[in-house]
């Protein structure tokens, strides 16, 4: 199981970098983290389920909201002020489908851990350990 949280953290993490060029590989890893832990406790578990987001359009309040919070985790671990250049990398993350199964993969390993997180090895960000305890 760690080798594929690992794996799958580290594609997600390698995009994040590819959209951002944001230099420090750890907050990158923790922003991965983080969204995966977003979309664990919002109940979004299949790249499907982000395709849906989408397909509501760029005007539905489920799309914006989603968007918002790929983008606020951007700006948090990034510290990059310009909200609409968080905004567009995290459009460009939700539509990455390599993006997608990766961060979906993440929120369902730990969601599938949930009694054991504690044990689980390769979550560096304390604020997710903290948010499964």
């Amino acid at each position: 199981m760690s080798d594929v949280l690992f794996e799958n953290t580290k594609i997600a993490s390698y995009f994040l970098w590819e959209y951002t060029q944001y230099e420090n590989a750890l907050a990158l890893w923790t922003c991965a983290e983080d969204a995966a832990n977003y979309l664990e406790v919002a109940g979004i578990f299949s790249a499907r389920n982000i395709s849906d987001i989408i397909e509501k359009g760029m005007y539905s309040v489920e799309y914006i909201a989603f968007v918002r919070h790929i983008a606020y985790r951007i700006h948090v671990y990034t510290g990059r002020e310009h909200s609409e250049t968080n905004w567009f990398a995290a459009e460009k993350l939700i539509r990455n489908d390599e993006w997608c199964a990766a961060i979906t993969q993440i929120a369902n390993i730990y969601n599938d851990n949930r009694a054991h997180f504690d044990s689980l090895q390769g979550v560096r960000s304390e604020q997710v350990r903290q948010n499964h305890l």
